[in-house]
């Protein structure tokens, strides 16, 4: 009997254990790691070859930039448009990086720009709009971005469009991204929710429960914009300086120089011990926030605390600002400390007169400063792209100038004709003008060019219209 019961016993354990690996998964399918990527089960069904995207909604693209996890701009193949796409990634939302910063905004923007230039270099992208059709393609809320679906082979060129896999849900399976809004690819929608559930229950990424290394959790360090310049010209005058502020929790005070293309330039003095007087400035990306007039206008002085990016596509600038209420409600939020009423002269902004042949790269001493040019310039070229317009200019001899105009709001060169717009470069071409902006830069690929950016109709006239 005794035997008996030992062997039972034995046996009982043994039961106890298959039935443990079995509940914690085992060797069972349950926690099997799927490729929903590779495995086949979401495949691009239109050819690719040949065909022109805003005609019909899918055709082979070059990267122009990444902008951040869900977002980036293609130069379009095989398409007469000289414009170029926008594309809000379908599908996904990952966190901010941008306009906001949020933890894993930073690591989901680095996954996607790695894939994307590593096809761009070496392999292929192709964009589609969420359809199984040829169709014209849609924007999102926005107007201005069309709803995408990216896919890519990161080793062939000019690959088989039944051989590219689609970003968009390499992200979620990576643990980048929530899955949001598929209706209107339902043949993908399953895979996409499984790809999700698995990047949980592998505790992936935005799904770990852990802290982003690379999102700075720390609190606001008080910094001069002098003390930001600095780091910004030597990014911009040596290859391989590291910006000692990128990425850093800033609280900074300043003047509102100007506001434009969602930008906020704020500007500060500061006077040496020598008595000469510094001017500095950095650009404030407010991103698609809706901002009240009373943080944009010019002679308006803030304190104001956000994050520090440096980066290859845009520069350095403060975005991620903490909040813009109204009546401020934390030691973080934006303060207006003087209105444009009451701020103290030594505040108040400070405008560069300069001729048009002394405004070098080499100068930074009016870097993100009003600057209004001396003598008229000559349209002589430019670029109309996305709503905005680049012009091209020389002084009245003919002397080429080092710097470019970057219009990005709608201009109408005539007060007395409200209806007179012009929305192309070459509707300037040929025309005279007296030009005053912010100086700024704009970092391609390969070169940085410098810009005086109008801040409106006023800084632009035309003198022979």
């Amino acid at each position: 009997m005794n035997k008996f019961l030992g062997f039972f016993k034995k046996l009982s354990l043994v039961a106890f254990l298959l039935a443990t690996l079995a509940s914690c998964g085992g060797n069972s399918d349950s926690t099997k790691t799927v490729d929903y990527v590779n495995d086949g089960s979401v495949k691009l069904k239109l050819d690719y070859q040949n065909h022109d995207f805003f005609k019909d909604g899918v055709g082979a693209v070059t990267l122009r930039t990444c902008i951040d996890g869900d977002t980036a701009h293609f130069n379009a193949l095989n398409s007469s448009s000289s414009d170029y796409i926008k594309s809000r990634f379908y599908g996904i939302d990952t966190p901010e990086s941008t306009g906001k910063v949020e933890p894993y905004g930073k690591a989901a923007s680095n996954f996607t720009k790695e894939k994307l230039t590593n096809a761009a270099a070496n392999g292929t992208i192709v964009v589609s709009s969420p359809s199984d059709t040829y169709s014209v393609p849609q924007f999102d809320s926005t107007g201005t971005r069309y709803l995408s679906l990216i896919w890519v082979n990161e080793t062939v060129k000019n690959a088989p469009y039944d051989s590219l896999v689609l970003l968009n849900l390499w992200i979620v399976q990576e643990g980048y991204s929530f899955v949001k809004n598929v209706e209107e690819i339902p043949a993908y929608s399953d895979t996409f929710y499984k790809a999700e559930e698995q990047a949980k229950a592998q505790k992936l990424n935005l799904f770990s429960g852990e802290e982003d290394p690379l999102y700075n959790y720390g609190d606001y360090d008080d910094v001069s914009l002098l003390d930001l310049k600095a780091e910004a010209v030597l990014s911009l005058t040596e290859a391989n300086h590291v910006n000692k502020y990128n990425n850093a929790k800033v609280r900074v005070r300043g003047v509102v120089a100007g506001f434009a293309n969602k930008i906020i330039y704020l500007q500060a003095a500061f006077t040496g011990d020598d008595g000469v007087t510094q001017y500095a400035g950095v650009n404030i990306f407010v991103g698609m926030a809706s901002i009240l007039s009373k943080f944009t206008t010019v002679n308006t002085y803030l304190q104001l605390c956000g994050t520090c990016e440096d980066t290859e596509n845009f520069g350095f600038q403060i975005t991620g600002v903490y909040s813009w209420r109204y009546t401020p409600k934390d030691e973080n939020d934006t303060v207006v400390l003087y209105t444009p009423e009451n701020i103290p002269e030594e505040y108040k902004v400070h405008d560069f007169a300069l001729d048009s042949t002394s405004i070098v790269p080499t100068n930074f001493d009016y870097l993100f400063s009003p600057v209004y040019v001396n003598d008229n310039l000559v349209v002589t070229g430019g670029y109309t792209s996305d709503g905005a317009v680049a012009l091209y200019v020389t002084s009245e001899d003919g002397t080429k100038l080092k710097f470019s105009i970057y219009i990005s709001f709608t201009y109408k060169p005539d007060a007395n004709k409200p209806n007179l717009i012009w929305n192309s470069h070459e509707t300037f071409i040929g025309h005279k003008f007296k030009v005053g902006g912010i100086y700024t830069f704009h970092k391609g690929v390969n070169s940085t060019s410098y810009q005086i950016n109008p801040r409106s109709a006023e800084d632009l006239v035309c003198l022979d219209l």
